[in-house]
């Protein structure tokens, strides 16, 4: 790629003649771009650069998305605008699927992410005056120093920072403030008129602040407390931004309403909403409020594609998965530089603050401009990353290694070799606590019947006591092997004429001590939920896990066998088309509290995901890529990049990638030579046990373990480990 050091005459020449005509009211990177595609764009001159924010992350869905131009294209040739006068076809399907993704009952439709403010600011008086009684023209609301909702008269007329204020007086009264993250100083600002508290879940003008673990929490409790609103501008921080769909999800909180915008747009027209349920969204009647191109039929077709693609592509669960690994490239760039305070942030939004006595936050941006990565600062020293929620491990890297040389070019010895020595750290730092492990021995275990490629009954039948003599030898060689390398096995009996209950891992998924029960596809199977449930609440006495849950009648889930928690990503890992429903996604988000990314099973062989996948305890990722369909091996590829191992042909078939990873030991019941050098090379210690009678039922070693000690270790997590005494069905 080629950068200039400085402007070219073209560059200077449009420069100059924007000037001239356009009002100075934004002070740009001194460049111009010509076009983009995805996380690329490109100047009049040629060059090329990686878009490292997004447009503030009105582009989460990269740069000309072809669907989403597609569908604007589409209703181009039918009709844009309306206005509300009329009834229009695209704006239903648009407000119905916002509507289920959101979980709110009403979405007022408006354009920019101030008027959305906006909107939200009249629908929390009127409440304060309607259903709270608040004396007539008494009502405030609540806001957070340092906040960003807009620049419009009424939005700057509550913010804090200077720059947007002067000289533009009178403001509008009604406003008490806050500071962020302190719930002292909100009760302090509390008055018998608060009608509303209206707050960014991560301020993202200031700096790219994240409050302290538990604060959205405490803030919701509080509100119920005092009959207060909670109103949450999720315009930056919603859809996908975050690693969730909702940045309020990370807490497990629902605010009383919320404004969305900029991603809404699918990065080629302005939409924002206004979302709350029908008690708070009851106080507009006709007339009360409203927007010539709110809601046009454009800009619904265009919003419902971005919400679909938003979907369809996982893209808040790739926002979890790269952007906690980009904060911790970043941080480890950040130890070895004595430019950068801190690195903050959450999903693909991190700020790398730096210290404005070393460095001017804006010569690094223009610097980092000339090396190809796009960005730009706020609050004068921070530097914020927020590249399309598109973007690949791949490019995050080749971002990366500019921004090392952009540092180093301010402070030479600094950060030399960061990069690498974050892998170095990475591929060392293996969990080295012993797993707490569920078994149950294979006394009933036959192959009796037919639901998968690899049971034959009727060999079974031919062997039949020799095989069930080597799966006891197998079981109790893995149980030996998983003990002597320090894991705690729990086991529990088997029961008679369910033969498959041997396999473990299909019973349930656990995680922060919630279970998330099986629910069968195969009749054959079916009878092993109540034995499960027994054995689980059996559990739950002993304080071994605290609470039981269920999917829907019509969404089938075969345990940890397709839901494969990542930490190192901080994602589940879901396997879905042969035994699981891809609609357990949802209920994985719900029960867990964790970001999911889908992986679409295709062969009959590799019918869970456990057959044809391994996460490794370095970060690796083993698997066989046959299983998979094209879309699930790319998303694979773009996510987990060189740390993705491909295994062959031969462990496949013997289901070697059925394994299990201790520290720096793999359990496995076959390795070709190939992959052992592969493993080793990346500094892990191959265990092979013999499981041949288990294979013939399709299942080796992670199949008959199931692991109970699974904890998420995201810093959102704050879910208290409280016993639950009945199981939850959660609806998908």
């Amino acid at each position: 790629m080629s950068t200039t050091s400085q402007a070219s005459s073209q560059t200077r020449y449009l420069i100059e003649r924007e000037s001239r005509v356009c009002a100075h009211n934004y002070h740009p990177v001194p460049l111009v771009i010509d076009h983009a595609q995805g996380v690329w764009m490109w100047d009049v001159e040629g060059n090329k650069y990686l878009d490292a924010m997004s447009a503030y992350s009105a582009v989460s869905h990269g740069h000309g998305h072809p669907r989403i131009l597609a569908a604007a294209k589409t209703q181009l040739d039918k009709v844009a605008v309306t206005s509300r006068a009329f009834h229009t076809r695209p704006l239903m399907p648009f407000m119905e699927k916002l509507s289920r993704l959101s979980g709110f009952d009403k979405v007022l439709p408006m354009n920019s992410g101030a008027e959305a403010v906006e909107t939200a600011i009249k629908a929390a008086r009127r409440w304060g005056y309607r259903v709270k009684g608040i004396p007539a023209d008494r009502a405030e609301i609540m806001v957070a120093r340092g906040n960003f909702h807009g620049r419009t008269t009424g939005v700057i007329s509550f913010s804090t920072e200077p720059s947007y204020r002067a000289d533009f007086g009178p403001f509008s009264p009604g406003f008490t403030w806050f500071d962020f993250g302190d719930l002292a100083s909100m009760e302090a600002a509390r008055t018998a008129h608060t009608c509303a508290v209206l707050l960014e879940p991560i301020q993202g003008e200031a700096g790219i602040i994240v409050p302290p673990p538990g604060y959205l929490r405490a803030v919701r409790d509080w509100c119920d407390e005092h009959d207060i609103l909670l109103i949450l501008d999720e315009i930056q921080s919603g859809l996908g931004r975050t690693g969730r769909m909702f940045a309020f999800e990370h807490e497990g909180i629902r605010p009383d309403g919320m404004t969305l915008g900029k991603a809404l747009g699918g990065g080629i027209l302005p939409v924002s909403a206004f979302l709350a349920n029908d008690g708070l969204m009851a106080v507009f009647e006709p007339g009360s409020h409203g927007s010539t191109f709110g809601g046009n039929p454009l800009a619904a077709a265009v919003a419902l594609e971005a919400l679909n693609v938003m979907e369809d592509e996982q893209l808040p669960g790739r926002s979890a998965a790269l952007g906690h690994y980009l904060q911790q490239q970043l941080q480890a760039i950040a130890d070895r530089s004595t430019l950068v305070r801190a690195v903050r942030g959450r999903g693909l939004w991190v700020g790398v603050d730096l210290d404005p006595a070393r460095v001017n936050a804006r010569k690094v941006v223009e610097r980092l401009a000339q090396h190809g990565v796009l960005s730009k600062e706020t609050h004068d020293t921070v530097i914020r990353f927020a590249p399309p929620l598109t973007i690949t491990r791949e490019e995050i890297d080749w971002a990366l290694e500019r921004v090392v040389t952009t540092l180093n070019e301010f402070e030479p010895a600094a950060t030399t070799h960061a990069v690498a020595a974050l892998t170095q750290t990475e591929d060392a730092s293996r969990p080295s606590t012993p797993p707490h492990l569920l078994m149950s021995p294979p006394d009933f275990f036959e192959v009796s019947y037919r639901i998968n490629p690899w049971m034959e009954p009727d060999q079974w039948a031919g062997q039949a006591q020799q095989l069930a003599e080597d799966a006891r030898a197998g079981w109790q060689q893995l149980k030996s092997t998983y003990e002597w390398f320090g894991a705690t096995v729990t086991v529990k009996p088997p029961a008679q004429g369910l033969p498959d209950m041997v396999f473990t891992a299909n019973c349930a998924v656990v995680l922060d001590g919630k279970v998330l029960l099986a629910r069968y596809m195969h009749a054959q199977r079916q009878g092993e939920e109540v034995h499960g449930r027994k054995m689980f609440e059996a559990l739950r006495r002993e304080g071994k896990v605290t609470s039981l849950h269920t999917t829907p009648p019509d969404v089938f889930f075969e345990g940890a066998g397709d839901a494969i928690w990542d930490a190192t990503r901080g994602v589940m890992w879901l396997g879905y088309g042969q035994r699981s429903s891809r609609k357990v996604a949802e209920v994985v988000r719900t029960v867990f509290s964790v970001p999911t990314l889908s992986l679409e099973l295709i062969s009959p062989h590799f019918y869970h995901l456990d057959t044809c996948f391994c996460r490794l305890s370095g970060g690796e990722i083993m698997i066989w890529p046959q299983a998979f369909s094209a879309d699930s091996l790319q998303l694979l590829l773009e996510i987990v990049g060189d740390r993705l191992i491909l295994a062959g042909e031969e462990d496949a078939m013997h289901l070697g990638v059925n394994s299990v990873c201790i520290g720096n030991n793999v359990v496995m019941c076959h390795c070709s030579d190939a992959l052992r050098a592969t493993l080793e090379a990346r500094g892990y210690t191959v265990h092979v046990v013999d499981l041949g009678a288990f294979n013939r039922s399709g299942g080796a070693a992670y199949c008959l373990t199931l692991r109970l000690d699974q904890r998420s270790t995201l810093p959102t997590d704050t879910t208290p480990l409280t016993p639950v005494d009945q199981t939850t069905a959660v609806c998908a």
